[in-house]
């Protein structure tokens, strides 16, 4: 899982590190724009910021962990309110994003095209992906665009990658596609989660009627301290 080829022409320092920089004081302002869908009760939209400040670190066995304080708040003219509290930690082999108790694998390195891991190797969630010893309990990430620029509407840069966290688009049962973009020297500058359930009894089966989902695209504003 951790091995694989790369060019020294085009990934940063540390075969990747760089797309994941974290540092005491670091702070990430975000756009966030979710689309909650209920078969009763419609479509609701909602638009808010989101702040993400690296607050605290801590070692343990030599592992520094460091505290993630999250902040919302509904539109830029209001003060700040405390979300909750996650955690990260990153070494030369993977970057770890923790929600609440739950760890993700959200970068393996060394980085290279078409690379994949199983982002819920650290915890019990397990997935719809075939792991490498053929079970079927995997959430499989996978590389695409290394090095490449993103370009999105109020977003431009010019090197980053792309983590398809899962692309599964089964049309009768469910959706759930989601990929991650990071900047290098910045970190994630975009996450987009799309996780449909649709209709599977009488006659809508088979016409993607959402019986119930979320629709979530988070888009980098601000970021200083780095």
């Amino acid at each position: 899982m951790l091995l694989g080829c790369h060019s020294r022409d085009v990934l940063p320092k540390g075969t990747g590190t760089d797309y994941y920089p974290v540092k005491g004081g670091a702070f990430w302002i975000y756009t966030m724009v979710e689309t909650n869908i209920t078969k009763l009760g419609g479509q609701i939209n909602n638009t808010y910021e989101l702040k993400v400040v690296v607050a605290d670190s801590l070692v343990s066995a030599n592992q520094k962990t460091y505290v993630l304080q999250r902040f919302t708040r509904s539109d830029p003219s209001q003060p700040w309110t405390v979300l909750d509290t996650w955690s990260t930690r990153k070494d030369a082999f993977q970057a770890v994003l923790q929600d609440g108790n739950t760890p993700y694998i959200k970068l393996a390195f060394p980085l290279s095209e078409g690379k994949s891991w199983n982002g819920n190797a650290l915890n019990n969630l397990g997935g719809n992906d075939k792991c490498a010893d053929g079970t079927v309990n995997c959430d499989n990430y996978v590389v695409t665009n290394l090095a490449k620029p993103y370009l999105g509407p109020g977003l431009s840069y010019e090197n980053t990658v792309t983590i398809v966290e899962n692309n599964d688009m089964d049309p009768i049962v469910k959706q759930d596609v989601r990929k991650s973009v990071y900047s290098i020297s910045i970190g994630l500058v975009y996450y987009e989660s799309t996780i449909l359930e649709y209709c599977t009894v009488g006659d809508c089966i088979g016409e993607q009627v959402v019986e119930q989902g979320t629709i979530l695209k988070q888009t980098l504003k601000d970021n200083g301290g780095l």
